[in-house]
């Protein structure tokens, strides 16, 4: 579940980048896999010799996506991309399906359970997504050499690979921030919080001032057993308790996870997240903040594109900023909740498999998702992009920048998602459950106890 190997890969990933935006970005950069004119001139002399006059085989290719936004920020990303396969392989139409992330979630069981994934789908490099489509047979093995010109970070992989198989390729490298909104905070005199009693202080502000503090989507949940690990970890200084409590080493019922969950619970108990935030999904959190209805908003640098979304006024995008999960007398600010998770695999039953696989080498190519996705300012690519560094990013681009390449531990997979389907929604009801004040913290570490020797199988 963790590890300190992705620790190493966000370093790797990050200092060529910060090297290189310190000498004003590398607009002349070459794409290491951009074809030269004589290679592009041979093809197209292969391609006429083969003849001309033979149409290409028409090609329908179904795409499922959890980016739902396709006019903003990553989801607009993946479809420029799209359109421009389409436009230079004519005979190749792609048909996109787009649902948030927990809605996706549950379509994707359908889809499955009738043996009717669509062409490509997105996948998530965690064994809760991943192992139930892959104990079904329903993913396409990839040839990873097809993909090593593509500069993937080191360990990126890993969480797509089963028995040294490769069945995904990973998207985004993800690590939580909490967006606030420096106006806010200005005007109510409150300084980014550098520990979690700051963070509790901030919020006593907000609401005496009658001010939303957190915006949360309490109702999809996958963000809560997060903001637990965070609370954990500043309790022990280390990710590898839950580990160990997953692990069944220890009980969930140790004295420090029960203070964790404790402490949790009380930030809850003083209105520390958004008034109906249990109601929530990631869309009205979301939109909550962006409208400065509410002063902060937990999420994942998958956001990067708040500063740039016209959704939201001006006022806003110049105003929003990012801050690391504060620190404690034993966990720093530099210990992150960090992963690679959202990413895309093919359906082992697809018609057009061969096809499938020529797109997300087109998508793939630095020059296409890692370049557009990080020019964008719409995320943290799984892959090298030190060579589109361009100096004019976004402020909102360099806070994220600074908490990326400043983290000194990460946490892995998500608790949530290390185990199985049943695992995953015990965990997260246990966490609407405790926070919502319907069990005790006690009671909470019981939960998922008894979770975590089921998915165990004790």
């Amino acid at each position: 579940m963790k590890g300190k190997g992705i620790k190493l890969a966000l370093m790797s990933l990050m200092l060529p980048a910060l090297l290189t935006g310190c000498g004003g970005g590398n607009n002349n950069a070459k794409a290491t896999n951009a074809p030269t004119n004589d290679k592009a001139e041979a093809t197209a002399e292969a391609t006429a010799s083969a003849g001309e006059n033979t149409p290409a085989e028409k090609i329908t290719l179904k795409f499922f996506t959890a980016l739902a936004d396709r006019a903003n920020g990553s989801g607009k990303v993946e479809q420029d991309i799209i359109d421009a396969y389409m436009k230079e392989n004519p005979n190749v139409k792609i048909e996109v399906e787009a649902l948030q992330d927990e809605p996706y979630k549950s379509k994707i069981k359908v889809y499955a359970s009738s043996n009717q994934l669509p062409d490509i789908i997105q996948a998530w490099g965690q064994p809760s997504f991943l192992s139930p489509l892959l104990d079904n047979d329903l993913l396409l093995e990839l040839n990873s050499p097809d993909f090593e010109g593509n500069q993937f970070v080191s360990g990126s992989m890993d969480g797509f690979s089963k028995d040294g198989k490769l069945y995904g390729l990973p998207r985004g490298a993800d690590y939580m921030v909490m967006y606030y909104n420096k106006k806010i905070f200005a005007d109510n005199g409150i300084e980014v919080p550098k520990t979690t009693d700051d963070l509790l202080a901030a919020v006593k502000t907000l609401r005496a001032k009658k001010i939303n503090p957190i915006a949360m989507n309490g109702m999809d949940a996958w963000t809560l057993p997060i903001w637990y690990e965070f609370v954990a970890q500043r309790q022990t200084g280390d990710f590898n308790t839950m580990d160990e409590a997953v692990a069944r080493k220890i009980s969930f019922t140790d004295p420090s996870l029960v203070a964790a969950a404790t402490e949790m619970q009380q930030f809850a108990d003083a209105k520390g997240f958004a008034d109906g935030w249990l109601t929530a999904d990631y869309g009205a959190a979301r939109n909550l903040f962006g409208q400065g209805q509410a002063a902060m908003f937990f999420m994942g640098a998958w956001e990067s594109g708040l500063a740039t979304d016209e959704n939201f006024s001006e006022e806003f995008r110049n105003n929003v900023g990012a801050f690391a999960f504060p620190a404690s007398d034993k966990g720093k600010a530099t210990d992150d909740a960090a992963w690679y998770g959202g990413g895309y695999a093919v359906s082992k039953n697809s018609k057009h498999a061969e096809a499938a696989v020529d797109f997300l080498k087109y998508f793939f190519a630095p020059e296409h998702w890692s370049k557009m996705l990080w020019q964008a300012g719409a995320g943290t690519p799984a892959q090298q992009f030190d060579q589109f560094l361009t100096g004019n990013e976004t402020q909102l681009q360099k806070e994220l920048i600074e908490v990326f390449s400043s983290m000194t531990s990460s946490s892995g997979t998500p608790l949530q998602d290390v185990g199985d389907d049943e695992f995953k929604q015990k965990v997260m009801e246990a966490h609407q459950s405790l926070l919502s004040d319907a069990i005790t913290p006690e009671e909470f570490a019981k939960a998922l106890d008894a979770a975590s020797d089921k998915f165990a199988g004790k």
